[in-house]
Order: structure tokens, then sequence, then C-alpha cells
């Protein structure tokens, strides 16, 4: 597999700039499979955008063999503007995306977290599936001595930010 360019929009999950694509992870040895949403809003300072509304759309696979897999479509302005996937195994490093880098941990039995590394934060999605029940949550964390979150800019660069607010998320198992 090649590598694949992370942004902010294939990972919010993971916000200007963590994304639904069907896959073909229908596996019969999958023990958490989940569809998941989440909208967000920024606002941003560089470029000067108040109330920059972001949509992510997926669907996660956590398999019995320690495979895991999650596919993503970022939404911004209405255009789906980035695809991404992501695929690991239980203890794999963190890959090389724009701007940063980007990781799936199996981080439980029913568990998965993406997390996507900018140079000023980083962006964590928690995927909990149990039976009929699925939970996404989503988090941004400031590095020491920054005040600002980055992002990448989906018209180019990086986009500087106050933290972005989580206006909703769904999740469902499949």
């Amino acid at each position: 597999m090649g590598r694949t360019k992370l942004t902010c929009t294939s990972c919010i999950v993971l916000v200007v700039g963590l994304m639904v694509s069907p896959i073909s992870c229908f596996a019969q040895n999958a023990i958490m499979h989940a569809k998941f949403g989440y909208d967000g809003i920024a606002d941003c300072e560089k470029p000067l955008v108040r109330d920059f509304a972001v949509r992510v759309e997926g669907v996660g696979t956590l398999n019995a063999d320690r495979r895991a897999s999650l596919d993503v479509t970022g939404i911004a302005l209405g255009i789906a503007v980035k695809q991404e996937h992501y695929a690991t195994t239980l203890g794999s490093k963190p890959v090389e995306a724009e701007y940063g880098s980007a990781s799936l941990r199996v981080a439980g039995r029913r568990h998965l977290q993406a997390i996507r590394y900018y140079p000023n934060n980083s962006v964590i999605a928690d995927l909990y599936v149990t039976g009929k029940t699925c939970v996404l949550k989503i988090s941004h964390r400031l590095n020491p001595g920054k005040r600002q979150y980055t992002f990448s800019n989906p018209l180019g660069g990086l986009a500087y930010c106050a933290r972005p607010r989580t206006v909703r998320t769904s999740c469902e198992p499949i």
C-alpha cells in the first residue's frame, strides 16, 4: 500500500481541512464495524474565516486478527474535499502525513483511536463500539507552549485557528 497524504479534513476524525466512503472490510472476522460522523466549527485567523464548518464521515473496522481500518471523507463548504484510508495492526507506528503524521490505534477490544498530529496540536478521535451501542469522542490538544491550533488548509498551507468546537457526533454499529 502506498503512502497517503493525510489532512485535518481526513481526521476531524480528524477541522479546517479526520471523512463516508464504503469500505471492503466486511470481513467475517470483524469484531467491530461502525459508521460515524462529526460536525465541527472553527474560527481561523489565517486565513481569516469565522465559523468554518467541516463534516467528517467514515467507517471503522476492528478484526479479530488485530487488524484495523478506517475510511474517512472530509467535507468542507458542502464539497467532499478529501478521502483517506488508514490500515493498521496493533502496535503499528504513525505514518507520515501532510504537515505532520497520523496513526490509527487499536486501543481495546472495541475501541479504535485515530490521532492526527499537526505542528501545534493533535486531533484525537475515539470510536467505541459495544453490541448495538457506538460512541464517537473528538478531542483537540495543544502542544506545550503553543496558543493556536494548526490544520491543513483545503486551499493549501496551514490554517491557524482557535480551538475547534464539536457541533455533533454520530455513530452506529453496522
